[in-house]
């Protein structure tokens, strides 16, 4: 166990370990529930979705805000010091994956509206499914500070890429032959790059927790998959 510079700075950290614990437990509740509400074509619960979002702002406003006032009264420094930046970074990087998971409530509600939907033509939930699980995971790293769980999180982003642009050409492919569903395979291309872009911010955690343990940065750039199709 890591010795911190007094009980009261120890108190006040696991405060804030709370706060992103709660942070993050609501984050994925958003990612679930706006892929829940697609696949079950369940326009209605998209408001309440894009409703919460106003709660994850606010915790990640008291996180930053517990985060400076620790900094302002002990400033701390080595493990200490890392403990706090990491936890407001996180504490944003969570932020910006309920704001996607609320533009993919949004983009949800305008397909379900639209008088030809049937189904969604490609595997979006398997993609959603494939992220959400990368962000449990990434979240468990950092809580438990396990530097090789967020390894494998950080190891894993090729594979994300992967699947977004194995979608991205069914889509291609699907609109080019039903030009008349344009408008609403367009939210679809988007709301699979959200959910692309939710799977870096889960090795962007991975790679705050290899910052919080070791110190230093992974000195191993991420895998990426090829682009060009």
């Amino acid at each position: 166990m890591t010795e911190h510079i007094n009980s009261a700075f120890d108190t006040g950290l696991k405060e804030v370990n709370k706060q992103i614990a709660k942070l993050g437990a609501l984050a994925e509740t958003q990612l679930d529930d706006s892929l829940n509400a697609l696949n079950d074509k369940n326009i209605g619960k998209f408001e309440s979705i894009i409703n919460r979002d106003k709660s994850l702002d606010q915790i990640t406003a008291d996180v930053s805000s517990s985060v400076f006032e620790l900094l302002a009264l002990w400033s701390p420094i080595a493990y200490d010091l890392r403990s706090l930046l990491v936890a407001d970074r996180v504490g944003a990087i969570l932020e910006r994956v309920g704001d996607y998971s609320k533009n993919i409530a949004r983009r949800s509600s305008v397909i379900l509206s639209e008088e030809n939907f049937d189904r969604l033509p490609v595997n979006i939930i398997g993609l959603g499914k494939h992220v959400q699980d990368l962000l449990h995971k990434s979240l468990d790293a950092y809580m438990e500070q396990n530097v090789d769980k967020a390894m494998k999180i950080w190891e894993s982003d090729i594979d994300t890429d992967r699947l977004y642009l194995s979608i991205f050409k069914e889509i291609v492919n699907y609109m080019s032959d039903n030009p008349d569903d344009a408008k609403m395979l367009t939210h679809m291309i988007f709301i699979s790059k959200n959910l692309e872009r939710v799977g870096d911010y889960t090795t962007s955690i991975a790679k705050q927790t290899y910052f919080l343990t070791e110190g230093e940065y992974p000195d191993t750039k991420r895998p990426k998959a090829m682009t060009t199709y």
